[in-house]
């Protein structure tokens, strides 16, 4: 039985538009700290939300404001509960590309089934997820080239 993994932005799940992941389904919502969650079009059988910045180890944001070791740890263990009970998985942050791309990513390694969607995952999200699940990771592993993380800014230029 395939059991599917999708990431997607905030307004995809707020519009229903994502893939018809059946009705065992769980969500897991990732947003900014301090954000409000927006409401889904469609029902899912579990719903677990997570605040956390889509941030880098190098980005200069507090550490409360990133992905945490216990955090890491809970979206894995809901990841292997829900291969365990044969769940589909939505996963979404605000672009749809980072964080859940990150989870997705995991997600895959662990036996999902990832949809066809962009994905330049958040490697802070991705290493600690990995070491949740006892993995070992390439430590100096770098955003892609042509990463937005990489772009520089008019006034940087």
């Amino acid at each position: 039985m395939i059991r599917w993994i999708e990431n997607v932005s905030m307004s995809d799940v707020h519009l229903g538009h994502h893939s018809d992941l059946g009705e065992n389904c769980m969500l897991i919502r990732i947003q900014d700290p301090a954000t409000e969650f927006c409401p889904t079009k469609h029902a899912f059988k579990e719903v677990h939300q997570f605040e956390f910045l889509d941030a880098e180890d190098e980005d200069g944001f507090p550490d409360e404001c990133k992905i945490s070791d216990e955090q890491a740890s809970t979206i894995t263990s809901l990841l292997q509960r829900a291969l365990d009970n044969h769940m589909n998985v939505l996963v979404h942050c605000h672009a749809g590309i980072c964080r859940s791309g990150a989870v997705v990513e995991v997600g895959s390694m662990m036996g999902f089934t990832a949809t066809e969607r962009f994905r330049q995952p958040n490697l802070r999200v991705k290493h600690k997820m990995m070491k949740a699940l006892g993995w070992t990771y390439d430590a100096d592993e770098k955003p892609q080239a042509d990463s937005w993380r990489n772009m520089k800014l008019a006034w940087e230029q």
